[in-house]
């Protein structure tokens, strides 16, 4: 049974877009099994947008697979989202990991909390019916 080692990023620490790549291109040489990405939209530090980031991860590797750890519906459309990872999904040819958790939205901008949950109950009607 072989073990697969991920690596996920709170926040970018990195100075450049090139040492990023450099970053993303030592840990697919190294043999590291998949990237995890943070959904923060909205947030006093760098973060690059996931979905955006995952598109490129998959143009760039070609081993490494790669994911969210939470994804912020609060400020998702989920239907585009669920669009967004199928399409990442089948361009990598299967790269892409499942969502690990939803999070109604952390910092609430721009939407009410009765909207933040209609979009809740939509989604779960469509996920379980």
């Amino acid at each position: 049974m072989a073990v697969g080692v991920g690596l996920g990023l709170a926040d970018f620490p990195f100075s450049s877009a090139d040492a990023y790549w450099e970053w993303v291109d030592l840990a697919e040489a190294g043999g590291v099994d998949s990237l995890w990405q943070t959904d923060r939209l909205v947030s006093p530090v760098p973060h690059l947008e996931c979905m955006s980031a995952m598109a490129a991860l998959a143009g760039r590797t070609r081993r490494m697979k790669f994911g969210m750890n939470v994804a912020s519906l609060g400020l998702r459309d989920p239907l585009l989202t669920a669009k967004q990872c199928a399409t990442i999904d089948f361009l990598s040819n299967g790269r892409l990991l499942q969502l690990l958790g939803l999070a109604l939205l952390w910092l609430p901008i721009g939407r009410p909390r009765a909207g933040r949950l209609r979009v809740r109950e939509r989604l779960q009607t469509r996920l379980w019916s």
